[in-house]
């Protein structure tokens, strides 16, 4: 065997024990008596070192040899090739580090102490140096002793043995701190430096804690890279793993096992000195190259993370205050994609900032005297923005504004980073992070709250945490995707309370959507939840996420976010989307089945589902229907979120237009073949307003997909009439454009215009809600108190009302729902004014007993206390 061949053997197995390893100590012995692992060498002058070994037969890969290593990771060894002696053959070796000599002195016995002994030698052998045999030293008469690195892995024991070769060993049977040959391995828990003493005259022995002195845990409260001008604490959590190190500006170090801290178990840490801003770096796993899951920052095309100060990112004037939210139900939600939001020129944002984190907040933007951008929110009234993913994502990766590459962004990499895409800046990294705080800043001062969508449920590929460790990923498949996060393991967990919070304290988020949240149990969401209202009790955060998982059987069914288990997270302010409401207003996602909106009232329901939703679909412990799916689950209204349509699926008007027409064949994928436009695009534009209308003046947190305030389409340049523009790829296009090009997704301003009608409706519906309290009442028992929801039996279902009475509201308020031709309903007792109708605010006066409404719309009638 060469020299470099045993030296790369000999790093594989120092890879394995690296814990063992002295980290006080400046130079290591490593070779076959020791099976090459790291053993650290005797100061005994200022350049000198010293060790003594007793040499066997060699190894299988040959003649007995050593070499002295500088770091104890083979970074610099010498000799250049090994130092060969004779076998069974005793040696005092001594290293000068002036000019890296060596010297091998045969020695009849490695104690010189003249202290008595009974044994001729002894070798600590354990988990913690792989079982290979460590030297002790006689200190006193008939006391050996060894000070060793124990790193608390699972099963850490050790033994002792005389001549390093098992011939003579010693355990402990009988857990008495007293020796029996040949005994049981001697378990030991806890982590750290340990002195063990030994007495081999009445083999009694002792382990006692010494205080740490050099790589040490450092008081830091989270993990990843923790900055201060004068070092950086880098530390990762490695439950599989010993061999870990951290490359930090292509210097290797190595990081020890620390004791478990703040809730964090099997950590591994180092303290590297000097000042780190803007260092790049990533931990080395087994010798693989892997993203720091708390990186701050990500080099784009890389798995180097970047070392941030993030004091120097902070905004020049300081956060403006947050927009006041009195109650999680006074929220009206708004999902948009940053770059579908400005991308296209008609936004009237400047070139440099379409598509962009500040394009999103570019005030005083219009297209023809109409306002655009983010003065089109405010007239809007909308209370949030959701933003679909802005964390670094895998897709388009570092790619210039020049490739028109395009991903919605649930594909994640670095939970914790800025994607570099919406950035002016990619690569000045502290400016990137400077931009999307501006852009929350920006959104605050126009009144409006700032939602992220987080996609913890998978990454990208297992390639994020696999070579970490397998723990973070569940065995079946739940998302969909391959990888699906197992949040049922603690520190996995943790990680995405880690996450929350880094959001929510660092860029001023005010809120999450969850996609999938239905892969984790609830208890770990409650805990995320309490844990996050409990920090940040005067936030009134939203959280709330898709209940269902991506189409999988799960064991642990029962224990999920469903429907079902929603109430159990009531006191933790957990909603999720309410796709049963949903249905039952429009009817299918992707294909042309229709529902109450368009005037098809399905039998088997008659009503009841739009009456429940009304309702805020209230969970009643009496209710013999209640199971994993059913429609009444929310213990309180601010569960609900209400929604006709998202970034999933066919948008709103798609879906209107496609279930409109005539002679529609979609293949299995969704995918539009052919079609015969609707005649009646006037009916469509109705249907449009009467499904929103619903959503608006029901119970719970209503939710709006950008765009669908005017009529926005994502086929293909707006061709609606052509079946291929439909289409995108084998499997995409308008029911799925997450990866379709910008002629699917951006928005055009121009339909703000040809679409005013229908902007105005959801302008003046949303400004009825912020106005009535009685729309936004914040307990189930209080709408059961003060809203009563009536079918009445003549129109079959067809109708739904509502009547108002709530205390907090300055009116009375009756909502009818007409799914059917126009008719005359009942009124309340007294005098009505009808504020709403199928074109929005209205002002009807002097109505009583009976007043007609319009079929395919939502009425409201308004009466003074």
């Amino acid at each position: 065997m060469t020299s470099r061949n045993a030296m790369l053997v000999a790093a594989r197995l120092f890879a394995a024990v690296s814990i063992s390893q002295y980290s006080y100590a400046d130079w290591f012995f490593r070779g076959t008596p020791n099976n090459w692992a790291a053993t650290a060498m005797t100061q005994t002058s200022a350049t000198s070192f010293e060790t003594c070994q007793l040499f066997g037969a060699g190894d299988s890969n040959g003649a007995p040899r050593f070499k002295i290593d500088r770091y104890g990771n083979w970074a610099q060894s010498f000799p250049a090739t090994d130092y060969v002696v004779n076998a069974n053959t005793r040696y005092k070796i001594s290293f000068n580090t002036t000019n890296n000599s060596i010297s091998a002195q045969v020695v009849s016995s490695c104690d010189q102490s003249g202290f008595s002994k009974v044994f001729p030698s002894l070798y600590f052998r354990g988990t913690a140096n792989n079982w290979a045999a460590t030297p002790m030293t006689l200190v006193g008469n008939n006391t050996w002793q060894l000070t060793v690195s124990l790193d608390g892995q699972t099963n850490q024991r050790f033994k002792f043995d005389v001549y390093g070769n098992w011939a003579q060993n010693y355990g402990d049977t009988n857990s008495d701190k007293i020796l029996d040959q040949s005994g049981a391995d001697i378990y030991q828990t806890g982590s750290g430096d340990y002195k063990i003493t030994v007495n081999d005259q009445t083999r009694a022995f002792t382990l006692e804690k010494l205080a740490c002195t050099q790589n040490c845990p450092v008081a830091v409260s989270t993990l990843g890279a923790v900055y201060t001008p004068e070092k950086t604490i880098f530390s990762i959590w490695s439950p599989d793993s010993a061999n870990v190190k951290v490359k930090v500006n292509g210097i290797t170090h190595n990081l020890q096992k620390v004791p478990d801290f703040n809730g964090y178990t099997n950590v591994y840490q180092v303290a590297v000195n000097g000042d780190l801003r803007l260092a790049e770096y990533s931990f080395l796993i087994n010798g693989t190259e892997v993203r720091d899951p708390y990186g701050k920052m990500i080099k784009p095309q890389t798995n180097t993370n970047i070392v941030m100060d993030t004091s120097r990112t902070q905004l020049a004037g300081g956060w403006a205050p947050r927009p006041a939210l009195v109650a999680r139900e006074d929220a009206i939600i708004y999902e948009v994609h940053v770059r579908d939001f400005t991308i296209d020129p008609s936004s009237g944002v400047l070139t440099n900032n379409r598509g962009k984190y500040l394009g999103m907040v570019q005030a005083g933007t219009v297209l023809n005297g109409t306002k655009t951008g983010l003065d089109h929110l405010k007239e809007l009234g909308v209370t949030h923005v959701q933003l679909l993913p802005v964390y670094d994502y895998a897709t388009c990766d570092g790619l210039p504004d020049s490739d028109p590459c395009y991903n919605w962004g649930y594909d994640p990499r670095n939970y914790n980073v800025p994607e570099e895409r919406y950035s002016q800046t990619p690569l000045d990294y502290e400016n990137r992070m400077r931009e999307f705080k501006t852009m929350v800043n920006e959104f605050h001062k126009a009144g409006i709250r700032v939602i992220m969508d987080v996609v913890y449920n998978h990454t990208f590929a297992k390639e994020m945490f696999e070579t970490i460790s397998s723990k973070y990923y569940t065995a079946t498949d739940l998302s969909g995707t391959g990888n699906s996060i197992d949040a049922d393991q603690p520190m996995v967990s943790r990680l995405i309370q880690d996450s929350l919070e880094y959001w929510v304290e660092e860029y001023g988020i005010d809120g999450f959507r969850f996609d999938l949240i239905g892969i984790f149990s609830y208890a770990e969401v409650e805990k995320w939840g309490r844990h996050l209202n409990t920090k940040f009790a005067d936030r009134n955060l939203l959280l709330y996420g898709e209940p269902w998982n991506g189409y999988a059987g799960d064991s642990k069914e029962g224990q999920r976010v469903r429907y079902g288990t929603t109430r159990f997270m009531v006191e933790e302010h957990v909603g999720v989307f309410n796709g049963a409401f949903r249905d039952a207003i429009k009817g299918n996602n992707d294909g042309t089945s229709t529902a109450y909106m368009f005037n098809n009232l399905n039998p088997a329901d008659g009503g009841w589902a739009i009456y429940d939703g009304m309702r805020a679909s209230p969970y009643s412990a009496n209710d013999s229907r209640n199971g994993t799916w059913f429609r009444n689950y929310s213990a309180d209204p601010e569960q609900s979120i209400n929604y006709i349509s998202a970034h999933d699926n066919f948008g709103l008007w798609d879906k209107i237009y496609l279930s409109l027409a005539s002679n529609v064949v979609q293949n299995s994928s969704h995918q539009v073949l052919s079609l015969t436009p609707p005649a009646n695009l006037g009916y469509a534009k109705r249907v449009a307003n009467f499904g929103m209308g619903i959503v608006f003046t029901s119970q719970g947190i209503p939710f709006v997909h950008a765009g669908d305030e005017f009529l926005r389409t994502k086929t293909n340049n707006e061709q609606m009439h052509i079946a291929s523009a439909w289409n995108f790829g084998a499997h995409g296009g308008t029911h799925n454009t997450y990866n379709a090009p910008d002629g699917f997704n951006s928005i055009k301003w121009n339909n703000k215009i040809s679409n005013a009608a229908t902007f105005k409706y959801f302008k003046d519906l949303i400004n009825l809600r912020r106005s009535h309290a009685g729309l936004r009442m914040t307990t189930n028992a209080e709408i059961a108190q003060y809203l009563a929801v009536a079918r009445p039996a003549e129109f079959g279902g067809e109708v739904v009302t509502g009547h108002i009475t709530s205390p907090r509201d300055s009116h009375d308020l009756f909502i009818v729902y007409n799914s059917g031709a126009n008719r005359f309903v009942n009124l309340p007792a007294g005098v009505w004014a009808q504020v709403a109708n199928t074109t929005g605010a209205t002002n009807l006066t002097n109505l009583s007993a009976m007043a007609q409404v319009e079929g395919t719309a939502v009425t409201v009638f308004r009466k003074p206390r």
